[in-house]
């Protein structure tokens, strides 16, 4: 098994500041912060928000965009031995009211753009003022217990509303610990990460790098040409990115070898990448692509090895990482167990998760004589667009509220840039009803990557005998390349 660091997740900064206290941790928008510099921010930072009431169990929402005060306010919740419960904050309110119901948040840290949401709660911290102005009293911490949870992201469930995983302070490290050692990260990297930190892959990149005393510039957001200027600016060589991100770059013609020479890899684990996509990206910039596979309840399940290039395979995210064990179950089914493995869903009992670490991940897999993982295919209807996950069942929800409609139904449409593109079939009440108005409907009640990018209009939805829904006539009409798999529906 992976073993807890001291001081588990909170220590990761403290000992970097302590054996390279002036060396640069982070970059941000033009401002330099030294490792010290991060370490007093977040004692500085723990030491208000428990003068504001928040203590160790308290959970707390991260209602914030990329930025130091993002990293700063986890590793300070973590020395209270608090709760850090990350949204993703492209959400829409309603979308954070049922973040807050299902982690049973009681505080936040936010931006002025969630102040309304976050005064409904017992704590609300502006961000603006977590480290600004004098420290409060000097505060004792006490022990850490690393089998409390201390991390709740989201994943989108079958049931059609997300669901908040509940790390633990092990499992939360056990993905950070699986990151630093696969990676083989060390102090003289130079990251540049543009991925949310809201999302678990963004989240446990920047603690490995920290882990390790790297240099990490962090994005608020991602822009590709900001992003290409600083690889070669800063001679970065670790990019973690997401699959449109390599669509994009090799729809440009302009790349230049050299201009990518200090990059070790190209970081791909968000979704399965396209054989020869991932080719001519290597060949037109030098760089191989290293794939591996995780989520967000697992964090790392497996990976290639990235010390012998050539052993890495696109068709395969590689063997079970450090101290991970993998079987597959009933029907085919991939099951993960190891030191990343969540304990559970917030407040939802799942039978995905067994009495004895097992995790049954939904995906179809085969697992070779050399332990090399394949993946299949999903087993649930779940769509992952640009990375994220997307639940039909929370679209066709939002759908059937408009009074113009009667039914909907939601598929996935591959595609080559995001990966899956959303597409709504509706039944309309009103028959002037357009895809226009629907969409203009969604904004205030989904996130983009959520919104569907084509609408298809039916007299009525397939159905069997029984009532139940036929999503794979659906999927058929979108894809009809299906039209010769097992039908799923």
């Amino acid at each position: 098994m992976v073993p807890t660091p001291p001081g588990g997740y909170s220590g990761y900064l403290a000992r970097a500041a302590s054996r390279w206290p002036e060396r640069v941790g982070l970059h941000f928008e033009g401002r330099k912060w030294t490792y010290r510099e991060l370490n007093d921010a977040a004692d500085v930072a723990a030491r208000r928000l428990s003068a504001d009431g928040i203590a160790e169990g308290t959970r707390v929402l991260l209602l914030v965009e990329n930025c130091p005060e993002y990293v700063i306010a986890q590793f300070a919740l973590a020395r209270l031995g608090a709760v850090f419960v990350t949204p993703n904050p492209s959400w829409t309110d309603s979308e954070i009211v049922h973040a807050i119901r299902a982690s049973a948040a009681t505080a936040a840290i936010h931006t002025p753009r969630f102040a309304e949401v976050a005064v409904t709660l017992r704590h609300a911290v502006p961000v603006e003022k977590l480290i600004d102005g004098d420290a409060p009293e000097a505060l004792e911490y006490g022990a850490v217990d690393h089998a409390a949870p201390l991390y709740i992201p989201f994943s989108s469930g079958t049931t059609g509303l997300s669901k908040g995983v509940v790390h633990t302070g092990a499992s939360l490290c056990g993905g950070v610990e699986q990151l630093r050692h696969h990676l083989r990260l060390s102090e003289a990297d130079r990251l540049q990460i543009a991925l949310p930190l809201c999302h678990i892959f963004g989240a446990t990149m920047t603690a490995a790098a920290m882990s390790v005393g790297a240099e990490v510039t962090l994005f608020r957001r991602f822009d590709l040409e900001e992003s290409l200027r600083h690889l070669k600016d800063a001679a970065v060589t670790v990019w973690p990115m997401a699959g449109t991100i390599a669509h994009r770059l090799v729809e440009r013609d302009d790349l230049d070898p050299d201009d990518f020479a200090s990059l070790r890899f190209f970081m791909w684990g968000g979704s399965a990448i396209p054989v020869e996509l991932a080719r001519e990206l290597s060949a037109r910039t030098g760089v191989g692509v290293l794939c591996s596979y995780g989520m967000t309840e697992a964090m790392m399940v497996a990976f290639n090895p990235v010390d012998q290039p050539d052993q890495w395979r696109l068709d395969s995210p590689g063997c079970a990482t450090e101290g991970t064990e993998l079987r597959i179950g009933a029907a085919g089914e991939l099951e993960v167990r190891g030191p990343s493995v969540a304990a559970g869903y917030a407040g939802v009992p799942s039978t995905a998760f067994s009495d004895d670490g097992w995790f049954r991940t939904g995906d179809l897999a085969r697992i070779d004589s050399d332990g090399r993982v394949t993946i299949v295919d999903r087993i649930k209807d779940m769509l992952k667009v640009s990375g994220f996950q997307v639940a039909p069942v929370e679209v066709e929800q939002a759908l059937v509220v408009h009074p113009g409609v009667s039914e909907a139904a939601v598929v996935g449409r591959p595609d080559v840039r995001r990966g899956e593109i959303v597409v709504a079939f509706v039944v309309r009440s009103d028959p002037e009803l357009t895809g226009e108005a629907l969409d203009s409907w969604l904004r205030t009640r989904l996130a983009s990557y959520k919104r569907p990018g084509e609408y298809l209009f039916l007299d009525q939805l397939p159905r069997t005998a029984g009532g139940k829904m036929r999503r794979g006539v659906l999927r058929e009409q979108v894809n009809p390349a299906r039209r010769d798999q097992p039908n799923r529906s």
